[in-house]
């Protein structure tokens, strides 16, 4: 019964949100290589990447990486803009918080997209769960992805 009640709260507030044209579109999270300064493509559930010993560049990264790029995507309405629409992006990584940060979600560009980054530091040897939430008022979107980092000797 909970998880029926807990299911339909979070569809309501999906709904909620959407209505009004904003939405969590995308998330995407990006290694940053130090050897090289560039970015690696989205690590997000990509089968191709194994995110193994990466702070040493092991695993089928490009190189060693100690630090993560969040990049999180809200769709609207274009040029559009919600006064008091807020973005909310928390990164933990065990008892650690690495980000606890709310933004102000300005207006959309001509495509509709409005692009929140969020830089992460110390990542690469444990799991981060990161938190995404679209607030309006009482009304929150929430979406969560893991990031599955691990290292051994």
């Amino acid at each position: 019964m909970f998880a029926a009640l807990v299911i339909l709260t979070l569809v309501h507030g999906l709904a909620v949100a959407q209505s009004r044209g904003f939405a969590i579109a995308g998330l995407e999270a990006k290694l940053f290589y130090s050897n090289s300064g560039r970015f690696s493509a989205n690590i997000l559930d990509n089968p191709k990447i194994v995110l193994h010993n990466t702070p040493i560049g092991e695993g089928t990264v490009e190189g060693p990486s100690d630090k993560t790029l969040l990049l999180v995507r809200i769709q609207g309405p274009p040029k559009g803009f919600l006064k008091g629409l807020r973005l909310r992006i928390t990164a933990t990584s065990g008892p650690d918080t690495l980000v606890d940060r709310e933004i102000d979600v300005a207006s959309m560009n001509t495509a509709g997209n409005y692009y929140a980054p969020c830089w992460l530091e110390d990542t690469g040897c444990d799991a981060v769960t990161v938190v995404v939430q679209l607030i309006y008022g009482n009304e929150k979107q929430r979406k969560t992805a893991i990031i599955p980092f691990e290292c051994s000797e």
